[in-house]
């Protein structure tokens, strides 16, 4: 899978090991027809993989408002059926009207590529938008900081299913 990007102002070249732990997770659960939600998108990478290897739909949100147009160019960049895929900039854990527009369980798969902190907070929102059997993939968490991300994860329900581990990053992928 070739993908042509420029990340601009925004995160996300793909060159980073957390961004390869996401693609690879996303590789192995991510099936052809189903909804990915991509939380904190930046050049919006994961969410135009996600459609690439036949998503259904995908719905990115990045606390960056510049993210935005730089992921639909992106997207575009890569003959993305833009009908298929939503960029919208905003905070989902504070922000109650952008919380509103996202569909309640509805994604088949979220997938979160952000720090430990905004992981943890995230968690109870996550689970909200997910199918019944869904997939949170996260990343970006330091090693450090693994234990508190399962903790948190498991405390709001989740199950985990897999932890991968790039230099000192990681990725925990939960049901």
């Amino acid at each position: 899978l070739v993908v042509e990007l420029d990340p601009g102002t925004a995160f996300g070249t793909g060159m980073h090991h957390t961004t390869r732990l996401c693609i690879t997770q996303m590789k192995k659960y991510l099936q052809k027809g189903q909804k990915l939600f991509d939380v904190g998108c930046g050049s919006g990478i994961l969410s135009i993989i996600s459609l690439l290897l036949g998503a259904d739909s995908a719905f990115a949100v990045d606390i960056d408002p510049n993210a935005v147009d730089i992921a639909y160019q992106n997207a575009g960049m890569n003959d993305v059926d833009i009908s298929k895929y939503t960029v919208k900039a905003g905070d989902i854990i504070t922000n109650t009207e952008l919380q509103n527009e996202i569909a309640k369980n509805e994604y088949d798969v979220v997938v979160a590529n952000i720090v430990a902190d905004v992981i943890i907070a995230l968690a109870p929102k996550a689970r909200e938008y997910m199918k019944k059997g869904g997939v949170f993939i996260t990343s970006g968490i330091i090693e450090d900081r693994v234990d508190d991300v399962k903790t948190a994860l498991e405390k709001c329900g989740f199950e985990i299913n897999s932890i991968k581990q790039r230099k000192d990053w990681v990725s925990i992928v939960c049901k």
